[in-house]
């Protein structure tokens, strides 16, 4: 698998390692309070988790979509809700996204927390 992501500074690396998603946060979105650690996925031999922690104030969309472009490797097989049940969803096309029926806005937000963990795609 090679991941075009940088990944972040852990302890094991090497071994499963957890890849910085904040360049592929939507247009005004930033990290949150996590900064650098806030918004990262991991592959394992089973399953994928994602993890975001950002601040959606600035967001310059209306699309809902908090995150785009999760390389094939990163996405999961199925549309998957995050584990909090927001109406957050990790989409099978490689985008987290707010459903548009949900009664809040990403923009009335200062932070979205949101974990996903989905079965891994097989290869």
């Amino acid at each position: 698998m090679a991941i075009e992501l940088p990944i972040l500074n852990t302890r094991y690396s090497s071994v499963n390692p957890l890849f910085n998603l904040h360049g592929l946060l939507s247009p005004g979105i930033t990290g949150g309070y996590g900064g650098t650690v806030g918004c990262w996925a991991q592959v394992t031999e089973n399953t994928l988790t994602v993890s975001i922690r950002v601040d959606p104030r600035n967001a310059e969309f209306t699309d809902g979509f908090i995150l785009t472009g999760l390389p094939e490797e990163l996405r999961p097989s199925v549309n998957t809700p995050d584990t909090a049940q927001q109406q957050l969803f990790l989409m099978k096309n490689g985008k987290i996204w707010l459903r548009s029926s949900a009664d809040w806005k990403l923009q009335d937000r200062t932070e979205v927390n949101a974990i996903f963990i989905a079965p891994r795609r097989a290869s």
